[in-house]
């Protein structure tokens, strides 16, 4: 065995555990989908659409993390981070992170 496959191995369940743990933030999310099939267009958050890796930042931002602690967790640049936050808040509708926590608290209180 080689030192490659025991970091990638060693990655790979750091992100398996990284879902157990907000595994409930993650079916938080899911459950908000069915939540707004019957809500107007304007209001919808399409979570659908975003990648394995726009959730896990997703979950990130609202855990309210920073953007360079999101980076040092998943083991990728800031500017990366918030390339994938850009792309997120196009997709869900929001302009910015406060209004993309807004919506989300909204819809789940």
């Amino acid at each position: 065995m080689n030192l490659a496959f025991f970091a990638i191995t060693a990655i790979e369940v750091d992100r398996y555990l990284y879902f157990l743990e907000n595994n409930t933030r993650i079916f938080e999310v899911f459950a908000l989908r069915k939540k707004q099939r019957g809500e107007s267009l304007e209001h919808k958050i399409i979570y659908e659409d975003l990648t394995r890796r726009e959730i896990e930042v997703a979950l990130s931002i609202l855990g309210n993390l920073s953007y360079k602690n999101i980076a040092k967790d998943l083991f990728i640049a800031e500017s990366t981070v918030s390339k994938h936050a850009s792309n997120i808040f196009k997709k869900t509708g929001v302009k910015n992170r406060r209004e993309f926590l807004n919506r989300f608290k909204k819809k789940t209180k």
